[in-house]
């Protein structure tokens, strides 16, 4: 069995020594771990399957979604994902404003705007949804771009990293990539650019373990990263 990591394994350069942060959305800068839970569980029910723990939801959630749902055993013939996204994402919307953001988030958002960082958000929410959120939040002014995916099925993201990068104007070597999930260092990769996860404990999508696999920087709250 491989040695147990920690973040002293992945050397982390502070946050001031770049001129931009990319954030994922969900789940590093809005807590939902809640929701997404409720959202699967509701689902399982409705096909006569138990609920899941948290502890094995962060051990099975992915990006694709739809590798979650493999996991969990579900049977895909054609249009059967469409149907269960739908369904999850009907009680997501319904439930998203009671959504809060994560503890100190939007004191550090403009901390780094302070600085004089420039942000953005490249996420796996559907784009439209991604910005009717991000205003309910009241933080649309910290950011210089929004980019969100043009459906509904949390699909894979890192497609979209490199016109992400080119339309910002900034070498990869100015860029930070800030998220929660392994998709997360994907998309970074993909980018060419820095990445450090946030493992929030018990409102993480992913295990711990999971994270420190990746071989990058894990951190436990924003603060961290200055």
């Amino acid at each position: 069995m491989p040695p147990r990591r920690s973040i002293s394994d992945f050397p982390m350069k502070k946050v001031s020594e770049y001129a931009h942060v990319v954030w994922d959305w969900n789940g590093t800068l809005l807590d939902d771990f809640w929701l997404c839970l409720k959202a699967l569980n509701d689902l399982l029910a409705t096909r006569q399957k138990p609920p899941v723990s948290a502890e094995f939801y962060r051990e099975i959630f992915d990006f694709p979604v739809i590798k979650a749902y493999e996991r969990l055993g579900f049977e895909l013939p054609p249009g059967e994902f469409e149907k269960i996204s739908a369904f999850f994402m009907d009680i997501y919307e319904a439930h998203r404003w009671e959504c809060t953001l994560h503890k100190g988030a939007r004191r550090f958002v403009h901390k780094l705007a302070a600085l004089g960082l420039t942000q953005s958000v490249l996420s796996a929410y559907r784009h439209d949804r991604l910005q009717e959120i991000i205003a309910e939040h009241d933080l649309e002014k910290y950011f210089v771009r929004l980019s969100g995916n043009d459906d509904i099925y949390g699909n894979d993201k890192s497609y979209r990293a490199a016109g992400h990068l080119k339309k910002l104007g900034l070498p990869a070597t100015s860029v930070l990539y800030v998220g929660d999930t392994l998709h997360d260092v994907e998309t970074a990769r993909a980018m060419g650019v820095d990445c450090v996860l946030i493992d929030w404990g018990e409102t993480a999508h992913m295990a711990r373990e999971r994270l420190l696999a990746a071989g990058v920087p894990v951190v436990r709250d924003y603060t961290e990263l200055l």
